[in-house]
C-alpha cells in the first residue's frame, strides 16, 4: 500500500456545507476507492470561500474516519493553500510515496510543491484534469468579453503538463484534446513513444443510496401533487443556456400549465455571476413568473430531498468546446436517485445515456425541441418513472466510484515517473526559427527603409518649401529695388 498525499477541493459530500460543488465530489471520488483500498491517505484541501463562513479559518491535520476508514484531513482558506510553504511542509511530514491532484488548480498547486523540492525528494504524480481547461477559459473570456484571462489559465496548465507522470480526463474526447496540449509542451517526445499519458475517469457516485429525510416541494411550495416537476440543481456556470431554457420552459408552459420548475443552486461568485442574475430576470418579467421556484443556494444535505419529489432533472448546454470534451456530476447524481435525466445532447455522457435510453436529450439551442420534449414527459409519467429505472441502474453499473477509479487505484499501487521525467524537455525548430528569424530582420529592415524613405521625403519638401520661400523673398526685395530706382529718377 502506499502512502498518498492528495490535494483536492472542499466541501467533501459528506460535509454538509453551504453549498455542493462538483470538484468537490471530484475529490471524493478519487479518495473513498483509496482509503477502502488501505492506502495512507494524506488530504489537502482548497476550501471554497464561497461555501463557508467568511470567518473560516484553517484546519491542520484533523483525523477524519469514515466507513471505519481514518485519514488526514487539511482544510485550508485560499491563502494557505496558495502558500506553497505550508504545503511544502505538509508534504514534507507525510512524505509521501505519490501526490494527486484531484481537479484543475489543486493539481497545478501540486506541480508548484514539486518544483520548489530538489529532484531526489520529489515521487511521481498524477494529474487529474477535470474537464478541458482552456475551452474554460474560452467560455470564460466570453463572458467577460476579454481574453485576459487566457494566460492566466495556459500558464497554469503548462506547469501541470510539464510536471505530471500521468493524467486523468473525465471524457475519452478530453483525453484526444490532452495529447494535443502535451505536444505543445515538449511531452511527446523521443522518451515517450509509446508511453500513455491520459486514463479515462469519468464522473462517477458512490453506492449509498440516497434517502429522503423531509418533504421540500410537494404541497410545500405551492406544487401540487400531481403537477410536473422540473427540476435543477447546482450552480448556473458560463455554459449554462438559460436562454434556451426559459423559452423552452414558457412554450412547455403555455401547453401544460401543470409544468412547474424548481431551482437549488445560483450564481458562482469563484466563476460566474452573470448567468443565473439573467435567468432571474427572464422569470420576473415574463408571463408565468409563479411557475418558478427559486430556491438559490440550499444546504448540500437538503438537496437530495428535491430528487424523490422532482419528476425529472434538467440540464442544459451550450454547444461549446468546455461541455463537448467534459462531462456533468449532477446528472449522475440524479440517476443514482432515480430522477429522470432530461439533457441537451452534448457532452459525451449525454450522448452514452441517449444511445442506451437511460434518460431524454435534445439537441442544443432548440428551444422548440426542449419545448416538445417537456410537454410529451409531462403526458408520460409512467414511461419516466421506467426510464428514470433504467438510468439508475445503468450508472450503478457502470459510474460507481470505484469502477470509475480502476486506473488510479491500479497506479497506486506501484506509482511510477513518465519515462522523461528529470530529461530535457524541447522541441526544435532550428530551420523554422532560422526562418523566422530572417523574416523578421527583412520585416525590421524594410520598416527601417520605409522610415527613412519618409523622412528623407519630409527633408526634400522642406528643402524645396525653403528654397522657393527664399526666391519669393529675393524677387520681392529685386521689385523693391527697382521701384526705389525708378523713383529716384
Amino acid at each position: 500500500m502506499s502512502k498518498i498525499l492528495i490535494l483536492g477541493m472542499s466541501p467533501l459530500p459528506f460535509e454538509n456545507g453551504k453549498k455542493a460543488y462538483g470538484t468537490g465530489i471530484r475529490t471524493w471520488q478519487f479518495v473513498l476507492p483509496l482509503l477502502e483500498k488501505g492506502h495512507e491517505i494524506c488530504l489537502a484541501d482548497y476550501a471554497v470561500p464561497s461555501a463557508y463562513e467568511k470567518d473560516f479559518k484553517s484546519a491542520f491535520n484533523k483525523e477524519q474516519v469514515i466507513k471505519g476508514n481514518k485519514f488526514i484531513y487539511n482544510i485550508l482558506t485560499p491563502k494557505d493553500f496558495e502558500n506553497i510553504s505550508i504545503l511544502a511542509k505538509i508534504y514534507r511530514e507525510f512524505n509521501p510515496d505519490c501526490i494527486a491532484g484531484c481537479t484543475f488548480y489543486p493539481s497545478y498547486v501540486a506541480s508548484k510543491i514539486l518544483s520548489s523540492l530538489p529532484e531526489e525528494k520529489q515521487v511521481p504524480f498524477w494529474a487529474d484534469l477535470f474537464g478541458h481547461v482552456m475551452a474554460e477559459a474560452q467560455a470564460r473570456a466570453f463572458m467577460d468579453a476579454s481574453d485576459n484571462c487566457l494566460f492566466h489559465y495556459w500558464n497554469s496548465e503548462f506547469n501541470i503538463l510539464t510536471s505530471a507522470d500521468i493524467f486523468s480526463c473525465v471524457s475519452q474526447r478530453q483525453s484526444y484534446a490532452l495529447a494535443g496540449e502535451l505536444g505543445a509542451a515538449g511531452r511527446l517526445n523521443m522518451h515517450t513513444s509509446g508511453y500513455d499519458f491520459a486514463r479515462l475517469v469519468p464522473c462517477g457516485m458512490p453506492d449509498e443510496d440516497f434517502v429522503h429525510e423531509k418533504n421540500v416541494l410537494r404541497a410545500v411550495n405551492n406544487i401540487s401533487d400531481d403537477d410536473f416537476v422540473v427540476l435543477w440543481t447546482g450552480g448556473y456556470n458560463t455554459w449554462t443556456d438559460v436562454d434556451t431554457l426559459y423559452r423552452g420552459l414558457i412554450i412547455a408552459m403555455e401547453k401544460n400549465p401543470k409544468i412547474k420548475f424548481v431551482s437549488t443552486g445560483g450564481e458562482i461568485p469563484e466563476q460566474d455571476t452573470k448567468t443565473y442574475p439573467h435567468f432571474l430576470e427572464l422569470i420576473n418579467s415574463g408571463p408565468f413568473k409563479s411557475s418558478f421556484t427559486m430556491n438559490g443556494w440550499i444546504n448540500g444535505r437538503d438537496v437530495p430531498n428535491y430528487y424523490f419529489e422532482a419528476d425529472i432533472g434538467i440540464n442544459i448546454d451550450k454547444d461549446i468546446y468546455e461541455v463537448r470534451l467534459g462531462s456533468k456530476n449532477r446528472i449522475l447524481d440524479w440517476m443514482r436517485a432515480g430522477l429522470c435525466v432530461l439533457s441537451s445532447n452534448v457532452c459525451e455522457l449525454t450522448e452514452i445515456i441517449d444511445s442506451v435510453k437511460s434518460g431524454y436529450t435534445f439537441k442544443a439551442h432548440d428551444y422548440k425541441d426542449l419545448a416538445d420534449k417537456l410537454v410529451y414527459l409531462s403526458q408520460h409519467k409512467d414511461e419516466v418513472k421506467k426510464t428514470a429505472e433504467k438510468g439508475r441502474n445503468y450508472g450503478r453499473h457502470h459510474f460507481n466510484f470505484n469502477k470509475t477509479a480502476e486506473s488510479i487505484l491500479k497506479w497506486a499501487e506501484h506509482p511510477y515517473f513518465a519515462p522523461d521525467k528529470f530529461k530535457e524537455k524541447k522541441i526544435f525548430f532550428e530551420k523554422e526559427e532560422a526562418l523566422k528569424s530572417c523574416n523578421t530582420i527583412v520585416e525590421n529592415q524594410k520598416e527601417m527603409i520605409k522610415n527613412k524613405d519618409e523622412r528623407i521625403l519630409e527633408l526634400e519638401t522642406l528643402v524645396k518649401k525653403n528654397l522657393i520661400h527664399k526666391l519669393y523673398g529675393y524677387i520681392k526685395a529685386a521689385k523693391r529695388k527697382l521701384k526705389v530706382g525708378k523713383n529716384s529718377r
